[in-house]
């Protein structure tokens, strides 16, 4: 009887294991995002951009990405799910003057402000829906 059960139990492990990879990758049909920032017409050289559920969406996913050379992109598996967001862009500038040099690389200093706008940034009004099955190319211009 013990043969048995070992052999039922190492039967079920290798018909787990095989079929362990077939299940969706992308449980959650989370969509690929991407786009283009600009500012004054111009390409953001660098930033971040974050979309966060709008709403009584919380069951939603969140995500961001780096915005490089006016480009963003978050690939499907890191996406967001279908659904109404919010979007803030951050781009950060040196503050003139702000920077205080030491000979201690630790105690050096310097200031950073977010040059976005406030519509855009930390009072955001921009909103985005994504659509499952879409492109979901969302580009802003402040």
């Amino acid at each position: 009887m013990r043969n048995i059960t070992k052999i039922i139990f190492v039967f079920a492990s290798c018909f787990l294991f095989a079929f362990a990879g077939c299940s969706s990758s992308n449980p959650q049909n989370r969509q690929a995002i991407e786009g283009e920032v600009t500012i004054n017409g111009n390409p953001v050289a660098s930033g971040n951009i974050e979309f966060e559920p709008s709403g009584d969406q919380k069951e939603r996913t969140q995500s961001g990405a780096l915005i490089t050379k006016g480009r963003y992109s978050i690939p499907a598996p890191k996406g967001l799910v279908g659904g109404d967001y919010k979007v803030r862009i951050s781009v950060m500038e040196e503050v003139p003057g702000s920077r205080v040099e030491n000979p201690d690389p630790m105690k050096s200093t310097v200031e950073y402000r977010n040059i976005a706008p406030p519509e855009f940034s930390d009072k955001t009004t921009q909103k985005i829906t994504v659509e499952a099955g879409k492109k979901n190319k969302f580009d802003f211009k402040m």
